[in-house]
């Protein structure tokens, strides 16, 4: 379980990110170190298929079906070749397993071993016991030499984008062209002439568009995309169920609400916590209150990942500084700063949740008629955070 890594995961992550490569992480067992053995996660074998290089669902089981890969490890100032084996047992369920030869001599238990792959093979990389500042310097030779091959390519394919967003930053302060929390963003939607819609496809020719005022602190948090649960596969089957199990009277509305945000790390105050289910391929939301903790609902990984990937194959994350009142009709808008994503790093999606950098939202109310209505489940990230998300960010800033 990464939870045991005796690494900082983010800040290595961070790391990787900086130097342009795409990685997943494994963290071996006391267990496995002695048996040689170490379970393909879901993370794992997903990084494999979009690498091109395994797929464990394709494999059958025993070891005639074993498959070998060429690997480099690196780990205590050594490079060492060896292999992979990457197969599915024929004891239980066939559960896939994955082992570097030699690993033994060269990890711990509960070490950060970061993944790099391509149709070639693997290279890993125990960050526990390796330099990685000098490792990842683009001039070290084993960067040259070994990982240079897997650096992220960056798209242009945003530079229309990029020239509209200068004229419009050219325009000053403009008017909001719609009163309320929504005025930044239709603003200026409306300036680059697309059209107002509730469709979930991204804005500009492919490219989402995220704008917000400039403010700081969390509450300034990044809507990465929304998602009902699964309401078939949870114990509470809609909104309404889980806003008047879960919800709280406030008096100040006269309703019932459930406005909070849910995090893996630690319940919030109406006992509510996410947990990552790394088995299960799941998401789900605990009551903690109770002894053992009750599941009130569940997301999956793959439809997760498939909104993340369909609303940010590109996207421009826009910051306007602001005159008048928030919301108002006097309000106005100075779009200043652009943060460019490239394409999802699908791998760090559900780390990022486990570690408590993805948060979830709910965003529900009673209506006068006892119906509810939600406003979106928000899968949201701090800006400072989204390098950790994306295979490339580029940072822009149109006063220069």
């Amino acid at each position: 379980m990464l939870s045991k890594s005796n690494l900082d995961i983010v800040k290595t992550l961070r790391q990787f990110k900086t130097a342009g490569l795409t990685v997943t992480f494994v963290v071996p067992t006391a267990t496995g170190i002695v048996k040689s053995i170490m379970d393909a996660t879901a993370d794992v074998r997903e990084f494999l298929v979009r690498h091109q290089l395994h797929d464990f669902s394709m494999q059958a089981q025993g070891p005639a079906n074993k498959n070998v890969v060429q690997t480099t490890i690196l780990a205590q100032g050594e490079v060492v070749k060896t292999i992979t084996s990457l197969y599915r047992p024929i004891s239980k369920s066939g559960d896939p397993r994955i082992w570097p030869h030699g690993l033994k001599k060269l990890a711990e238990p509960n070490d950060l071993l970061a993944i790099l792959a391509n149709q070639d093979g693997l290279v890993i990389i125990n960050c526990s016991q390796s330099n990685l500042t000098e490792l990842l310097n683009f001039s070290s030779k084993e960067f040259k030499y070994i990982l240079a091959q897997f650096l992220v390519g960056k798209s242009d394919v945003a530079l229309e984008l990029l020239e509209k967003m200068k004229e419009i930053h050219q325009l000053g302060f403009v008017q909001t062209k719609r009163v309320g929390d929504t005025g930044v963003g239709y603003t200026l939607e409306t300036l680059l002439g697309i059209a107002a819609n509730s469709s979930k496809t991204p804005d500009f020719k492919g490219i989402e568009i995220k704008s917000k005022r400039q403010r700081s602190g969390t509450g300034n948090r990044s809507n990465l995309f929304s998602q009902v649960p699964n309401w078939k596969l949870s114990r509470l089957k809609s909104s309404k169920e889980l806003l008047y199990e879960r919800g709280q009277y406030k008096e100040a509305k006269n309703r019932i609400q459930l406005f909070h945000q849910l995090s893996v790390t630690k319940p919030n105050s109406y006992y509510l916590q996410l947990k990552v289910d790394w088995s299960k391929e799941q998401l789900q939301q605990l009551y903690m209150a109770k002894s053992p903790p009750i599941t009130d609902v569940i997301w999956e990984f793959p439809l997760l990942k498939e909104r993340l990937l369909s609303k940010h194959k590109e996207t421009f994350w826009i910051t306007a500084e602001t005159q008048g009142k928030n919301g108002e009709v006097d309000e106005s808008f100075y779009y200043k700063k652009i943060k460019h994503t490239g394409s999802v790093d699908q791998s760090a999606f559900p780390i990022l949740l486990d570690l408590g950098v993805i948060t979830v939202d709910y965003t529900i109310k009673a209506l006068p008629s006892g119906e509810a209505k939600d406003q979106g489940y928000l899968f949201k990230i701090s800006p400072n955070n989204l390098d950790l998300l994306f295979d490339q960010v580029t940072e822009y800033d149109l006063d220069y």
